[in-house]
């Protein structure tokens, strides 16, 4: 029973919250737009209660301070989510541009494409980390930047190239960011960003897991590691060709 508590409850409540928040923030980017204002308000308004109340559990080291921190940390970062696919939190570049066959020239237009969004994130870090320092609860900063890291990784290998990914997933104002994909059987960043994931999986795995481990550091290990895996997951679905295509098969722009 106390092993339930400390892990299944952890893995099915980050689970519900990732799939929860996701899901959100899809329904919600896909609504009309003369709504997203609305939208964003009330995420606003999440967000900043979610700093709230990282400070409020920053040296709560029991289960509830847990549960509250890895929550607020995890809406904080759908806040910087939903900024970005609404489109209010993008980059100076927002229209297509024109296919540039230089990977540096590509990625600078990728950067001025996103810079506003990556440059919010970094000022979410820097209040996360401020309202947690010298905390004994620190999980809230901790998630907010491992979702940071997973969406960087995944950002990365989208424009490196991969077999599942396409502008038709993005909401229609983010269309022109198709032109930074690239549709690839490999890139070379993709093993070392797995790689990476699975250390890191363990590594929390193995502090959740063991034996001296506090009910605190087990939830937090379980929720931090459970979400590396999730993230692994989305990495390993951007490989996966999509339905009815052979492995052998490249599409048409993966030889630009």
């Amino acid at each position: 029973m106390l092993r339930m508590i400390r892990h299944l409850l952890p893995l099915i409540y980050a689970l519900a919250l990732w799939w929860a928040s996701t899901a959100i923030i899809i329904v919600l980017y896909r609504l009309a737009r003369w709504t997203y204002r609305f939208s964003f308000a009330g995420a606003t308004v999440i967000g900043l209660a979610s700093l709230y109340g990282v400070w409020v559990v920053r040296d709560d080291t029991g289960m509830f301070g847990a549960y509250v921190a890895f929550t607020c940390g995890t809406l904080v970062w759908g806040w910087q989510l939903t900024g970005f696919y609404m489109g209010f939190v993008t980059g100076p570049r927002q229209e297509p541009v024109a296919y540039h066959p230089s990977d540096l020239v590509r990625f600078a237009q990728a950067v001025h494409a996103s810079l506003h969004h990556e440059l919010a994130a970094l000022a979410g870090a820097g209040v996360m980390a401020v309202i947690s320092w010298g905390a004994m609860n620190q999980l809230g900063v901790w998630t907010y930047l491992l979702l940071w890291l997973m969406h960087l990784a995944a950002k990365v290998n989208i424009f490196l190239g991969v077999r599942n990914f396409h502008a038709g997933l993005l909401p229609d104002h983010l269309h022109y960011l198709g032109a930074f994909f690239r549709f690839r059987p490999m890139n070379l960043f993709f093993p070392l960003s797995v790689t990476g994931a699975v250390v890191a999986a363990a590594l929390f795995g193995r502090w959740a897991l063991h034996p001296a481990a506090s009910e605190f550091e087990a939830v937090a290990g379980t929720f931090l590691g459970f979400l590396t895996i999730l993230g692994l997951l989305e990495i390993w679905l951007l490989m996966i060709p999509p339905a009815g295509t052979p492995w052998g098969e490249h599409q048409a722009s993966a030889e630009r």
